[in-house]
């Protein structure tokens, strides 16, 4: 096979912020990989990294790196050397896929985490159990359809619940109560605003709303262009290539793998259609409030209410009965319903702008009791959205209850879903809570400056009525249930720490009452050669205390159902008590507003505080960067304005990228030469690639994996480091990466398919023994090793932990160990070799020692 371009989207690329170009560097003999030129059986090395991102020097251990490939803000580099080829670390061809500019950009990461409300529902409908998804008819009528329909109806409930919070504080807060006539004050910097009409201030006050709902539009807009509907342009995700005629193993022997789905990294189509539905209900909703903001409605106000209605009731049938991911095939052009989702959006658009056009004849002046002196039925309809929303929690609750119990299949061990199966509705929960919580701190914090806010019925019994800003009481509960939830984290603390104690002397001794707690001895020095059993007890504590922060791990989706559950319960007990004992509850009602300004000032400087990290600190957006570029992994399946997917463009472009690289698929033909240059001097020659992934880069490969057609499988091996797939995923979201997908990876990676076209095998009275000095043919040996550390904290095994001794390869086993720290006797009599937990895999000699067994393969 002839070679195959290495440059930059052409034969003859280059980046301009390099200071040379894959053209003059291989000219000059200058890439390291050169070297290997005349050795075309070696492999080469894709290397992808974790979350809060990475350098390509970092990556590939080498000082000088220069971009091969790549689309803005991504990159693949090489190693280069301006001497000569230098020494590399690894005898073989490297090269790296750096992703992170897609989720490190700090500016754009903070001003993201005010949609992290709308993450939340995404990341819910991922969690759901898994269930059929064969005709469109059948899932409608199933319990997994009906339960995707209700995350729908969540995600669209919270973008209501977003319009209503900034339409409480511009119209009522602003617009309306805090007019000069009632207050009798006069904010130099609003005097212009107070002492306009009533009709001025409420249209000002809606074209505000609809500017910051005109931006979501907009960011959800530009972000799919650059996400979901991303292609290289070449390769399988090119447009135009029939996916459907391609070779691939749809249908596997041990379960079905949701991620080689050929639609599923396509989600343009399945984007515009939800962002134009929330779109039309976010500006339907805003125009109800604007017309029903008197107590007397005339024709037209009837007429505009009637209208902005029934936008809303066809966004609600839209978005939770026809808005389905699902039904989206791999072409975005073949949408069906596509204009009709777009029309909704633009005539809600249109009927917002009559409305604002046709407020100064429509608005009356502004009552005098201050009781009513929000828009009339605001604040009783968000306290109805809130009854909807939690009951529309209970009904996924409910939904989710029946799949779990149709499925009774028992989990293998390690592998049981997070919160007992019930992780998607406990998510939806926070997401609820989250946004109330946000909307809540933002109207109590704005109203305490203009007056004292207060509730209809979550009010003191003294209270100030001609100094009161009025808010729903759903706001003060909200933020005396987070406040009040602290002393459950403080209880959950507690806690914790004495497992942790526990996990100690577990590690220590090896002593406990129960049975392993990872299916391998617990003691520490029972994983080290025999002559280092009798290790300094201070250097077994040291490890032991290192491998119980790792196994704590395993206790934070409780922790974190737990403080939902908590904070929920005490939403309900505030907003219980504000309804039947106000003169009980009159104590804490005096303190909510406070609360509520503390949360807000809370989390502006959260907000701040988080912004300044991430530039600063490495280790910061690691942290960050670890709960951050798990939800944004997933596609926006059921709320289009959160966070865009980095996926969508990480898995197509390393799709291309090995089909260039094994040679499945030309780059592009040398149509444009440069004068001077050689021919060929850039083309490298078809290897066996092997895909090593760090951290999230081994979702992000398993995602690859799924996606490869099976002529492109048998060219390629996979090396995951502190890989997340069971321990993370595959328990929360059990429908993508739960045992069966594990097992299903595993067998694209295991050779040729088993013939399914044969009879089934005769019975075994008819078939004749085999002679004793026949062996029986070996099952194939799985392309696939994961590197194990008990100190890693978010990594872990996948099929079984693997004891030392058991490291012999060429087996067929997947989970290998890496000893960390290598030995427990102290170097020099005192010092213990530094125990590195979830980082330092690329330097680790365990590592090395695998990635060149693969790739004798």
């Amino acid at each position: 096979m002839s070679g195959i371009s290495l440059g930059l989207q052409s034969p003859y690329g280059y980046n301009g912020d390099d200071l040379t170009s894959p053209a003059q560097a291989a000219r000059a003999g200058a890439l390291v990989d050169q070297q290997w030129e005349d050795e075309p059986d070696l492999p080469l090395e894709l290397r992808i990294h974790g979350v809060s991102g990475s350098t390509g020097p970092v990556i590939l251990e080498h000082p000088h790196v220069l971009q091969v490939g790549g689309t803005r803000p991504t990159a693949f580099y090489r190693r280069w050397s301006p001497d000569g080829v230098g020494r590399p670390s690894v005898p073989w061809p490297l090269e790296a896929y750096v992703w992170g500019g897609l989720t490190a950009r700090a500016l754009a990461s903070a001003s993201w985490l005010l949609l992290l409300p709308f993450m939340l529902y995404n990341v819910a409908y991922y969690m759901l159990p898994a269930g059929p998804a064969k005709g469109r008819g059948r899932r409608l009528l199933s319990a997994h359809a009906l339960a995707r329909i209700v995350v729908r109806l969540l995600a669209l409930a919270s973008t209501v619940q977003f319009v209503g919070s900034l339409v409480t504080l511009f119209h009522s807060t602003i617009a309306w109560q805090n007019g000069v006539e009632r207050l009798g004050t006069s904010w130099w910097w609003l005097r212009w605003y107070t002492d306009a009409s009533t009709a001025t201030r409420m249209s000002l006050a809606t074209l505000a709303v609809a500017a910051v709902i005109g931006a979501l539009w907009y960011a959800g807009s530009s972000t799919a262009s650059h996400y979901e509907a991303f292609s290289t342009g070449r390769g399988s995700y090119a447009p135009g290539v029939q996916v459907d005629g391609e070779n691939r193993r749809d249908r596997l022997p041990s379960g079905r793998l949701t991620l080689r789905d050929r639609g599923f990294w396509r989600g343009a189509a399945a984007a515009a259609r939800l962002r134009n539905t929330h779109i039309a209900a976010a500006f339907a909703t805003i125009s109800l409030a604007l017309a029903g903001c008197t107590s007397a409605l005339g024709p037209w106000q009837k007429a505009q209410i009637a209208v902005s209605g029934t936008i809303l009731l066809a966004a609600v049938v839209l978005a939770g009965f026809v808005a389905d991911r699902d039904t989206v095939g791999g072409n975005d052009d073949v949408a069906r319903f596509a204009t009709a989702f777009k029309a909704l959006a633009w005539v809600s658009a249109l009927v917002l702008l009559a409305g604002v056009v046709a407020s100064p004849w429509v608005i009356e002046g502004a009552p005098d009791d201050p009781r009513h002196a929000a828009p009339h039925g605001l604040l009783g309809a968000i306290t109805v959205l809130t009854t909807v929303q939690f009951g529309l929690l209970a009904a996924l609750a409910a939904l989710v209850a029946w799949l779990l119990l149709r499925a009774g299949e028992e989990q293998p061990h390690g592998w049981k879903p997070f919160l007992r199966g019930y992780a998607s509705p406990v998510t939806a929960l926070l997401g609820v809570l989250l946004g109330g919580v946000l909307t809540a701190a933002l109207n109590v914090s704005v109203a305490r400056i203009f007056g004292e806010p207060n509730g209809f019925s979550l009010h003191k019994v003294d209270a100030d009525w001609d100094s009161s800003i009025m808010l729903p009481d759903s706001m003060f509960a909200y933020s005396a249930g987070a406040v009040f939830n602290l002393i459950t984290i403080l209880i959950l603390l507690g806690l914790l720490y004495l497992r942790y104690r526990r996990l100690i002397k577990r590690f220590t001794t090896g002593r406990a009452g129960s049975a392993p707690l990872d299916g391998g001895p617990d003691a520490v020095t029972d994983w080290y050669p025999a002559d280092e059993r009798d290790a300094p007890r201070a250097a077994v504590t040291k490890v032991a205390k290192h491998w119980a922060v790792a196994a704590l791990t395993d206790d934070v989706a409780a922790v974190l159902g737990t403080l939902t559950l908590s904070w929920a319960l005490l939403f309900w007990v505030f907003e219980g008590l504000a309804l039947h004992t106000t003169q009980t509850f009159s104590g804490v009602a005096g303190i909510v507003p406070t609360i509520g300004v503390f949360i807000g000032g809370l989390l502006a400087a959260s907000g701040v505080w988080v912004l300044r990290v991430q530039i600063r600190s490495p280790n910061a957006r690691k942290t960050v960067g670890i709960i951050w570029d798990i939800g944004t992994f997933w596609p926006r399946a059921v709320h289009p304005l959160a966070p865009p997917s980095y996926a969508e463009q990480a898995v197509p472009e390393l799709v291309d990228r090995i089909w260039v690289l094994t040679g499945s698929r030309r780059s592009g033909p040398h149509t444009t030469p440069v004068p001077g240059e050689m021919s060929g001097a850039i083309e490298v020659i078809p290897r066996h690639v092997l895909l090593t992934g760090y951290s999230q880069g081994t979702v992000i490969s398993a995602a690859v994996i799924a996606q490869l057609p099976e002529d492109v499988l048998g060219r390629v091996s996979l090396l995951t480091l502190a890989a997340p797939l069971r321990r993370l995923y595959g328990r929360a979201f059990p429908a993508y990466f739960g045992h069966p997908a594990a097992v299903a990876l595993r067998d694209l990676l295991s050779g040729p398919e088993p013939d399914h076209s044969r009879s089934d095998p005769p019975e075994p009275s008819e078939v004749e023994p085999a002679p004793p000095s026949v062996r029986a043919p070996e099952p194939p040996k799985p392309r696939w090793r994961n590197v194990v550390r008990r100190s890693d904290y978010i990594g872990g095994w996948v099929f079984g932990l693997p004891r030392p001794q058991q490291q012999v390869p060429g087996t067929q086993q997947v989970d290998v160990i890496s000893l960390d720290p290598p030995s427990l006797e102290p170097e020099h009599g005192t010092t213990l070799a530094p125990t590195h937990n979830h980082s330092a895999f690329w330097q680790d000699p365990v590592v090395i020692l695998y990635a060149r067994e693969l790739g004798k393969r």
